[in-house]
């Protein structure tokens, strides 16, 4: 319900004083707290507070709000966390007051945080030299499907078929950082969207934009877009811009996302410094280390080829000799039991439906069980005659799984289950015996 601002609506709109300055004069028009006018606050509260003028930027086009203060003669100091707008006119100051006591009418000083202003200039500004580079790379069908900026990092959506390549990403990389180095003035002006656009000034789709825009220029032709928010001076305060991610968000959208100054730095620094631990650890200059650790990779797949076949060799070992100790009843056939620990699942069915086919041209039964862990899984098949005579596998799975603490279940002819109680295979396999051979 925003009723409550209707007065303050009427009033006019806020006026935005912070293109030219980070401190501003204003008067406390309202305040307002749980739906309600306030004629003043205390130390404690949050509120919203609307003043007649404020220099603190209000979230929009991807350019997340300003944080600020916002102090008085009397001794109030209150925290702005966060500014929306309201009707795109009316600036909503969320803030806490730290001290000292606020009341609607005063005349009060209005700050923005120097600092995160400035990383919010690299960030939006950083922002357009993406969308120009994203542009010089994939044409101007690359246009703008959203974006977030904060200070010390990007985000950029746009418009495209297909993923990046590796090439295209360094390419936009390289052109967005030649263009810092370059120091292009950042120049920003009004003029009438008519004029803006012949001008070759990029809008976004969909948005709506009155007679009068605001243009921000970036080294003449490299980049020039209808822009509200706040920039650097020049291309060169932005910093390095170092592209960390690209992503599908959406069927034809992709994004980009990029840390600038500082935060870019930083990122590099780590980066760096990973390597240089990984070339330590290598006795590797950094430069070798892409190959030293390809050839490891190598070298660990062959091994745990090697693996597997030694694991595969001694689990056929270890059933070769269940067909000769299998137990009979008349014609029926019993074979299995607890074969070496570590045989997953997957590869206790496989040895069961291999020793089925051995004896496949008599009804029999193969149960096998392993351990892997805290698990003890195990699987029971049966051959065509057995099923014939009435012996399933699913049926015989539901009888043993709680001899071995777990559960299981399956077809006639292929059943597995996983229990914790690698003690109870012995009454599970005693268990199959009974039921089959009765």
């Amino acid at each position: 319900d925003l009723s409550v601002y209707r007065d303050l609506l009427d009033r006019g709109p806020t006026e935005f004083t912070g293109f030219g300055e980070l401190v501003s004069e204003a008067k406390v028009l309202g305040l307002v707290a749980d739906g309600a006018r306030l004629p003043a606050a205390g130390a404690g509260q949050e509120l919203t507070v609307v003043l007649d003028r404020s220099p603190l930027y209000a979230e929009s086009g991807g350019q997340i709000a300003d944080t600020g203060t916002i102090t008085s003669a009397s001794g109030a100091r209150l925290t702005v966390t966060d500014v929306q707008k309201l009707n795109k006119t009316l600036w909503l100051h969320k803030v806490r007051i730290d001290e000292g006591e606020i009341t609607e009418g005063e005349e009060v000083l209005a700050s923005v945080d120097a600092a995160w202003r400035h990383g919010a200039t690299q960030g939006h500004s950083g922002t357009h030299m993406v969308h120009a580079a994203l542009r010089q790379v994939l044409g101007p069908n690359a246009t703008q499907a959203g974006s977030l900026n904060r200070p010390g990092y990007l985000r950029f959506d746009f418009h495209a078929n297909g993923p990046l390549s590796e090439a295209q990403r360094s390419e936009i990389e390289e052109i967005s950082n030649a263009a810092v180095e370059a120091d292009y003035p950042v120049r920003t002006f009004e003029t009438g969207l008519a004029e803006a656009k012949a001008m070759g000034a990029l809008a976004l789709f969909g948005e709506n934009y009155g007679d009068e825009v605001r243009v921000v220029d970036i080294g003449g032709p490299f980049s020039m877009e209808l822009c509200g928010g706040t920039h650097v001076s020049s291309s060169a305060q932005i910093g390095p811009i170092t592209v960390i991610g690209e992503s599908s968000v959406g069927s034809g959208v992709r994004r980009v996302e990029a840390y600038v100054g500082m935060d870019s730095f930083r990122y590099l620094s780590k980066e760096r410094a990973l390597l240089a631990g990984l070339a330590s650890t290598l006795k590797v200059p950094s430069a070798e280390v892409p190959g030293r650790v390809e050839a490891l990779v190598a070298r660990l797949r062959d091994a745990e080829r090697e693996l597997e076949r030694i694991r595969a060799e001694a689990a056929r070992n270890a059933t070769s000799g269940l067909i000769d100790a299998a137990v009979t009843s008349g014609s029926t056939l019993v074979v299995g039991g607890r074969l070496p620990d570590g045989i997953d699942a997957g590869d206790l069915r496989s040895l069961a439906t291999d020793l089925r086919g051995k004896v496949a041209d008599k009804p029999a039964v193969v149960v096998l069980f392993s351990a892997t862990g805290t698990k003890v899984p195990f699987v029971v098949a049966t051959t065509d005659s057995a099923r014939e005579a009435g012996i399933k596998a699913g049926d015989l799975v539901k009888q043993i799984a709680p001899l071995v603490g777990g559960r299981g279940g399956g077809k006639p002819d292929l059943a597995q289950g996983s229990g914790t109680d690698v003690g109870g295979a012995d009454a599970a396999m005693a268990r199959i015996r009974e039921l089959v051979l009765r």
